[in-house]
Formats: structure tokens, sequence, C-alpha cells
């Protein structure tokens, strides 16, 4: 057991920094979050109620990049969410990102764009509630952030990134119908890991 820890520990320290990001190479990263969202209201007047609710999430975000040229990666992004007492939801992305060399470092900047679909919309700008049955929420991923690495097949990635959901919902009551139109911008921050493979 012991030899085989140290083999898989050789084989992600192995290589140049900067052949990480060369054509044919894949990057395998995951972010995610735990916590609890909680909500209390109290209404006060002839009569009064209070309601209290607590939830417990977990919201994960795969990604496997493969750079295509130096430097510039494909990266397809499944983030997935449960959420305590709801169902879970989805949203597929693709994404492209651009890492900038620096010489001597063990830093690298990276800038990303995608455009994806999902079936959720944020609430407090961590957690997903399930909104629609099917893939019909649009959203737009605009980002930068950096890659260190702690071995050179290893880095942690932190990202700072503005997401723009969309949506639509229409309703009925007797003979009225009405559609509400929303956009929902949010500045986001994720933190996760890296593994590069050749």
């Amino acid at each position: 057991m012991k030899k085989t820890i140290l083999l898989i520990c050789l084989l992600f320290a192995s290589g140049s920094l900067h052949s990480q990001t060369q054509p044919g190479t894949w990057e395998l990263s995951v972010s995610g979050n735990l916590g609890s969202v909680s909500i209390s209201s109290e209404t006060r007047g002839s009569y009064t109620s209070s309601y209290s609710e607590s939830h417990s999430f977990f919201s994960l975000a795969l990604r496997p990049g493969y750079y295509i040229v130096n430097d510039l990666a494909l990266e397809p992004e499944v983030f997935w969410t449960a959420i305590e007492g709801d169902l879970p939801s989805f949203s597929l992305s693709g994404n492209l990102s651009y890492n900038f060399r620096i010489p001597d470092s063990q830093v690298k900047p990276f800038v990303l764009i995608g455009y994806g679909i999902g079936n959720a919309i944020p609430v407090f700008q961590r957690v997903f509630y399930r909104a629609s049955d099917k893939f019909d929420i649009p959203v737009l991923h605009l980002g930068a952030g950096l890659k260190v690495f702690l071995t050179k097949r290893i880095a942690l990635r932190t990202e700072y990134r503005y997401q723009r959901y969309s949506y639509e919902q229409t309703y009925h009551y007797d003979s009225y119908n009405y559609t509400i139109k929303t956009k929902e911008n949010f500045h986001n921050v994720f933190f996760g890991f890296s593994v590069f493979l050749p």
C-alpha cells in the first residue's frame, strides 16, 4: 500500500510546470461547498405568528478540462446541488479558459468565459434551488482566478466568477395570464483543486 501511494505521488510530482498547459493535457478540477440556510419570520398585528426553517446543502462543480493549444482549455462543467428536503439541481456549462505563464512561478493566473443551461436558480448567491423540471434556465459565466501549484501535477484553484441567470415564469389566474422575466447577476468566489494528467 505504501509503495502504491509513493508511486502516485511521484507520478503527480513529475514533469515541468509549463508542460501542464500544453495541447493534449487534461485538467480535472473540483470545487465545492457545504453549508446551511435558515429562514425565520415573525408577523405581528391583530394576531402574532412566527415561522422558521433550516436546510443543509452541498454543491459540487466538476470540470474535465482539455488543453487544445498552449494554455487554452475547453472546460465542460457539471454543477450539482443537493438541498435537504428538495430535489437536486443541475447545470451544464461549456467554458473556455486561458492560463497566463509567469516565468519561474508556481502561480498561474487564468480567465474564463462560458455559457450553460440548467434547472436551478441561485438563492443567497450560493444555494441553487430547483426551479424547473426542464433544462431551460441559461447561465453566463465570466471569471478570473489563480492556480497555485503544490506539486507539478496538483494545484489549488481559486476563482472569482460573475454569473448571470435569466429565466421567465408564466402565471395563470382565472382568465388572466402574465409572464415575469428575471435576470439575476451574481459575484461568487470558488475554491477547489486541479489534478493535471499528461
